[in-house]
């Protein structure tokens, strides 16, 4: 008897991001990359947020964040604010443009999800999230020092 193949967990996952970023970009307007996607959907509609959180939240270490910060404030998607909290730090909020733009985002991202989904049980994306989860959790870096 022949054993089963080993899942092939690490090529899927890759290649359905590939693909899934890919669909979202062509398909999104504004030429938005899914980073830029991210952060979009990352930010309130008013207020703004730390740079540090940002980076937590995003899964990004400074220096990429702070690219991808200027990059969409060059572009008047974002601006930096003085942190009122740390006058070292500086605060992330949406510009005028930005918040349409993240409008578009959350409703484009809701369709993708439903698309998703579509065939699939309650439970059964149910697990899926459970599992991604768990890849999320057990992969995360190590705490910084």
């Amino acid at each position: 008897m022949t054993e089963p193949a080993p899942p092939r967990l690490i090529y899927l996952l890759t290649t359905a991001q590939r693909r899934l970023e890919a669909a979202i970009e062509r398909e999104g307007k504004g030429g938005l990359t899914l980073s830029r996607i991210g952060l979009l959907l990352a930010l309130p509609p008013e207020g703004g947020v730390p740079m540090s959180a940002l980076a937590r939240a995003l899964d990004l270490r400074a220096p990429a964040l702070s690219g991808l910060v200027d990059r969409m404030a060059k572009s008047g998607l974002v601006r930096r604010l003085p942190d009122p909290a740390d006058g070292r730090a500086s605060l992330v909020a949406l510009t005028g443009e930005g918040r349409v733009l993240r409008s578009e985002a959350v409703a484009r991202t809701k369709q993708v999800n439903a698309a998703l989904c579509e065939g699939f049980s309650a439970d059964e994306i149910a697990v899926v999230e459970r599992w991604l989860e768990a890849v999320r959790q057990r992969q995360a870096p190590p705490p910084a020092r």
